[in-house]
């Protein structure tokens, strides 16, 4: 059992125990089984988005200069996604693969560090976290055990 198997297992046993119960067996092993099947969905997912992606990766510093760029014209044009402010929005898509609506939100200022974040866990085949304790709490209701 690796290090990270071990972890998941920690969580759940603890979660269970923790409850006051006694899983069976085959409980821990379908809840094992359904985190490492969401491990691997969301890692197959985040290399698929890799592969796909088209452009350079977008950078904090990057999308603050282009937000830099766009402040002026969103006062002069009323806030409004139009003129040079949609002609910085079409090169930040082209340029870093990211969506229009990203883009818009780039420009204006709104969850830079989210869209960041997202292209580097993409860039670094970094999967979205399992939730463990979703999953614990479904298979247990599943399987019928502690109701």
């Amino acid at each position: 059992m690796n290090r990270e198997h071990a972890v998941s297992r920690t969580v759940y046993n603890s979660y269970i125990l923790d409850d006051g119960w006694n899983a069976p067996e085959e409980i821990t092993e379908a809840i094992d089984l359904k985190i490492e099947e969401e491990w691997l969905a969301k890692y197959r997912r985040v290399v698929r988005q890799n592969r796909q992606h088209i452009g350079s990766w977008l950078t904090k510093k990057e999308a603050n200069r282009y937000y830099q760029l766009a402040r002026p014209f969103l006062a002069f044009y009323d806030g409004q996604y139009i003129g040079f402010v949609r002609e910085l929005g079409k090169e930040l898509q082209t340029d870093y693969g990211i969506t229009e609506i990203e883009a818009f939100n780039i420009l204006r200022g709104y969850h830079i560090n989210d869209y960041v974040d997202k292209y580097y866990r993409i860039k670094n085949l970094i999967p979205d976290m399992v939730d463990q304790q979703r999953i614990c709490e479904d298979t247990v209701l599943e399987c019928g055990f502690g109701t």
